[in-house]
């Protein structure tokens, strides 16, 4: 009989949950985008900024939580600072499956929740234990226990009293895969000149057709979603980086400084010099 032996097991203790407090980092934009994920952007203190989700957008409010559904376009427009915070709440559509013992994830709605309502307290009691975990963090086993348990009530809430049975709406309903596939080009090759007449032929769309059949999804245009693209590239550049303003318009697919700065001001109503002393010292993203 063969002799037993001492096998060495490595169990993680990571959350299957990912939980990310934005800090006070001032203006903050975050471009249209989807993931395979369910994301809840609760805010945390405050009147932060905007979410767009799917067609729709929300102001948000302090005590409110945002569900996103997987595969769901979304985007943000915030100011961060003391008074105004968000934390994102990221369930990974791999163990979310597991977590509801269902190959087809659940589909969940309303969007937008007043956790001060009494019929969500469950949901608002577990969702502030996770953020309680991060914002201060402890490495206590105990406290690890109570943020696994906060997790699975989290998705237990969320499946008694927001699973949608019926009909969904347009703002729950993943990014078809012809657009996703758009939104990846653009967003990998920003940097060079992008034809979008070109971009629709290759998805066999004429070019009309693909820049309505994009605005519908996305909310904004294709050639609107590049200039974006850029401008959110070139100003986590000014944050980063030192390079120089004309080197950061010109790594980014700006075609000349004066296009960028004019771009900028336009969305800032500062320069991007002014917007690199005002805020470069906050950056504390997670």
């Amino acid at each position: 009989m063969p002799h037993p032996y001492h096998e060495r097991l490595n169990f993680k203790t990571e959350l299957p949950l990912r939980v990310i407090s934005h800090g006070t980092v001032g203006p903050k934009m975050v471009l249209p985008h989807w993931h395979r994920a369910v994301e809840l952007a609760y805010a945390y203190r405050g009147q932060p900024g905007t979410a767009h989700i799917g067609r729709s957008t929300y102001h948000m409010l302090a005590d409110h939580l945002y569900v996103i559904n997987s595969e769901v376009v979304h985007s943000y427009e915030t100011f961060l600072d003391e008074d105004n915070q968000i934390v994102t709440l990221l369930l990974p559509a791999s163990w979310l499956r597991n977590a509801v013992a269902d190959e087809q994830l659940p589909i969940w709605g309303p969007l937008d929740l007043d956790l001060q309502s009494a019929v969500y307290q469950p949901l608002a009691k577990a969702v502030q234990t996770l953020v309680a975990g991060v914002i201060t963090p402890s490495s206590a086993r105990s406290a690890y226990l109570t943020s696994l348990g906060a997790e699975y009530q989290l998705v237990g809430q969320l499946l008694k009293h927001l699973t949608v049975n019926g009909q969904v709406t347009s703002d729950q309903l993943p990014l078809p895969a012809p657009l996703r596939q758009a939104v990846t080009e653009l967003q990998e090759n920003y940097a060079q000149p992008v034809s979008i007449a070109n971009l629709a032929e290759q998805l066999n769309y004429s070019s009309v057709y693909f820049s309505r059949y994009f605005k519908d999804y996305m909310g904004i245009s294709p050639k609107a979603y590049l200039g974006q693209i850029r401008l959110e590239r070139a100003t986590s550049l000014l944050m980063t980086s030192q390079d120089s303003i004309q080197n950061i318009a010109l790594k980014t697919g700006f075609s000349t400084e004066k296009n960028f700065f004019v771009t900028f001001k336009q969305y800032y109503q500062m320069t991007p010099r002014t917007y690199r002393q005002r805020y470069s010292a906050q950056q504390s993203w997670s």
